[in-house]
């Protein structure tokens, strides 16, 4: 059983769910209206695209087609071929978001994300030295650009420590690592050959060409564990927006520290690294995971 109670004055429209077991919530409802806003023209969105291309839909024959009353044609371009690319670009864009989102709270400021701080170009460098110096395989690649990513997130860690890691010296040291890896990037492509080269620059500019099923289904999986594990922790990332030692001193066990690799990891190679972070993602974690004072 929940009881609903108001919130403080300071709070306007603030509700506060208790259970008896001991749970607590915020809701804000402006915040949750965005987020259910912004989720209905991202679906709505999905449906256009999908029904655009060499063999266009109306949107109505698109809906009718995921509902399983299309024709032997439709469901194969609408299930096979386009619903894929469009999921994986959304679970992308929610990943990359939801990354820069964190970034910008540990971080304690707002140019605290994977790309300005180094962990974008990390990746890449380590995705660009398996194609040009081992011609590995896309599995190969994949692997390069996660230990890429999590060698450049502990050079950046360790070099910004000193009696812990205030948001501006870490985003200093991140933008001076950036700039270092982004010249590394330069000279691999340059000595790169024309195949490897064109095969780097399709991997960093990003492509959904392709992306199926195979792609989507572990993607999604990551965002059904990692997005809940992050909005359940939305108090703690809002306290660490304050401090280490005002964030522990209210309650928090957690200290900074570099986050979003997977999200880079996953979604560098269609393109981007976490450059878009929408600011209302602070908004739906208020709205689902911060309990009430």
């Amino acid at each position: 059983m929940t009881v609903t109670s108001p919130a403080p004055r300071s709070a306007r429209g603030v509700r506060a769910i208790r259970t008896r077991g001991g749970l607590s919530f915020r809701i804000e409802p402006r915040a949750l209206l965005v987020v259910l806003l912004l989720s209905a023209a991202a679906l709505a969105m999905g449906v256009v695209l999908i029904g655009s291309g060499d063999f266009p839909m109306s949107p109505g024959d698109v809906v009718r087609t995921l509902l399983g009353n299309g024709t032997s044609s439709q469901e194969f371009i609408v299930t096979e071929l386009r619903l894929p690319r469009v999921v994986v670009a959304l679970l992308v864009g929610a990943a990359l978001g939801m990354s820069g989102a964190v970034f910008q709270s540990i971080s304690r400021n707002p140019l605290g994300s994977p790309d300005m701080i180094g962990f974008g170009q990390g990746a890449t460098a380590g995705a660009l030295v398996v194609i040009v110096l081992f011609k590995g395989n896309a599995f190969a690649v994949t692997g390069g650009a996660l230990a890429g990513c999590l060698l450049t997130g502990a050079a950046v860690y360790f070099l910004a420590w000193k009696r812990g890691v205030h948001g501006f010296r870490l985003v200093l040291v991140g933008i001076g690592a950036a700039a270092m890896l982004t010249a590394l990037n330069h000279y691999l492509i340059t000595k790169a050959s024309i195949v490897d080269a064109t095969r780097a620059t399709v991997w960093m500019t990003g492509s959904l060409d392709g992306r199926g099923w195979e792609q989507a289904w572990p993607l999604l999986g990551a965002c059904a564990v990692l997005v809940p594990l992050v909005l359940g922790h939305g108090r703690s990332l809002r306290m660490m927006e304050m401090g280490d030692d005002a964030a522990y001193a209210l309650g928090s066990r957690r200290r900074t520290r570099p986050a979003g690799a997977d999200a880079v990891r996953r979604a560098a190679h269609r393109g981007g690294h976490g450059r878009r972070r929408p600011h209302r993602l602070r908004g739906a974690e208020r709205a689902s995971s911060s309990p009430a004072g």
